[in-house]
């Protein structure tokens, strides 16, 4: 009787477990992936909608001026757009309007000395000048931001952790 010894330098391919542990790790590494690519469009759909707002109410305001008649930017379609015209709507003439991205929205509401109550629109003067207001950006996430509005000059300035100016 002979007996036959396998040699492991001829052994080729791969063992299930080893298999089953390349399997596990490209999971966890996807998942890492998936999370922080979400992550992602969430900030930039936040970016896409300060900005869209920071312009709406810069336009406006320079219209205001240049028209020489009162504005208002209006959250429309419950929160998704945001819509600027002439004061009253019946006048012909300047309007403009931002589509928030995805999942977005946001709202206008008195600064805190006021009480802080929502608004239905913010009011701009014909010289541009509107009181002092908060907006705040909400996602789909939960992640939100608030801005103060500086009535006499536009400006943003970021009431949340973090602050700085854009």
């Amino acid at each position: 009787m002979t007996r036959r010894r396998s040699n492991p330098q001829s052994r080729r391919g791969f063992t299930l477990i080893e298999m089953l542990a390349v399997v596990v790790l490209l999971g966890l590494i996807s998942s890492v992936a998936v999370v922080s690519l979400a992550r992602a469009d969430d900030a930039g759909a936040f970016q896409s909608a300060r900005w869209g707002f920071a312009n709406l109410n810069a336009q406006t305001r320079l219209a205001a001026q240049s028209e020489g008649c009162a504005m208002v930017i209006r959250s429309a379609d419950d929160g998704a757009r945001l819509a600027a015209d002439a004061v009253p709507t019946s006048r012909e003439g300047w309007s403009a309007s931002f589509e928030l991205p995805c999942a977005t929205t946001i709202r206008l509401y008195e600064a805190r000395g006021s009480g802080g109550r929502f608004l239905d629109g913010l009011f701009i003067d014909r010289t541009g000048r509107s009181l002092d207001a908060m907006v705040q950006i909400a996602g789909e996430s939960g992640r939100s931001e608030r801005w103060f509005i500086h009535g006499l000059t536009g400006q943003l300035t970021r009431l949340d952790s973090g602050g700085g100016d854009e």
